[in-house]
Parts: C-alpha cells; sequence; structure tokens
C-alpha cells in the first residue's frame, strides 16, 4: 500500500476547489440559478425579454425544473447507485423539485415585492420535473446518464 502525504485527500471523480471534494457541483449551481431568479423582484422582468410570447413564464418553470431534474438524475446514477435508480430513481428527484418549488412558492407569495407565489407556476414545476424523469427512464437516454 503506497504512503499518502499526511492531510491529502483521496482521489475522486468530482471537482475539487482548494482540497474539497464537490460531486454535485452542476446540480448545486442549477439550484442555485433557480433559487436567485425566483427571488428576483417583479420589476427585473418587466425588462427582460427574451422571446415576445404570452406562455414564456410558464416554459421557463418547465425547463427549470427539468434541467435541475435531469442533473440530479446523473449525479445520482453513479455506477454504485445504478440498481436502486432503477428502482426508484423517480422518487428522490421528484421530491426535491416538490420541495424546492414549494420553498420558492412560498417565499415569493410572503415577501418579494412585485412577484407572487401561485399553484400553475408549481403545477409547471412539476410538469417539467415529470417529463424529464420520463425522458430519463427510456433505456437509450437512461444508459447515457450512468456514469
Amino acid at each position: 500500500m503506497a504512503n499518502k502525504a499526511p492531510g491529502s485527500l483521496p482521489k475522486s471523480n468530482s471537482k475539487s476547489i482548494t482540497g474539497f471534494s464537490f460531486p454535485y457541483w452542476k446540480t448545486s449551481l442549477w439550484m442555485l440559478v433557480i433559487i436567485l431568479l425566483s427571488l428576483l423582484p417583479g420589476r427585473a422582468f418587466e425588462r427582460m425579454t427574451l422571446f415576445d410570447f404570452s406562455y414564456q413564464d410558464l416554459i421557463v418553470h418547465f425547463i427549470m425544473y427539468g434541467v435541475f431534474t435531469v442533473l440530479l438524475i446523473k449525479d445520482l446514477s453513479s455506477k454504485k447507485n445504478a440498481q436502486s435508480l432503477k428502482k426508484a430513481g423517480w422518487i428522490i428527484p421528484l421530491l426535491a423539485c416538490a420541495v424546492l418549488g414549494v420553498v420558492t412558492e412560498i417565499v415569493q407569495y410572503l415577501w418579494i415585492t412585485g412577484r407572487s407565489g401561485s399553484l400553475s407556476d408549481f403545477i409547471l414545476n412539476m410538469c417539467g420535473s415529470g417529463a424529464a424523469i420520463l425522458i430519463c427512464r427510456i433505456p437509450r437516454v437512461r444508459k447515457k446518464l450512468t456514469i
């Protein structure tokens, strides 16, 4: 067995930030983006238009939570977790999206000026998550997500 230097960390497949191993950095970063966008005041979105159509907000909710779900499934689908993911791989991502969605909608309703939490936003968050879960259950897609 090789001798390790004192204080050295074991090698892993995760990103290392100043000596700390952080395996879920993409998922955490995307969750931070969702939280920051959810906490912006309503006036910030009045000037921001990427596409000019009436259902833009609905599509954004659907896509944000769909991407979050895919990233979470990818993080959870390492080879050591592959068997458990096949059996119940949709529960953790769906619950994580539900918790994040409920918390952001409640915070918007109670404390964010110009924003209001809405049930339709939460439903679209969950639809995006559900669609991502269904797509990830396709065998070809699941194979690409397993590390």
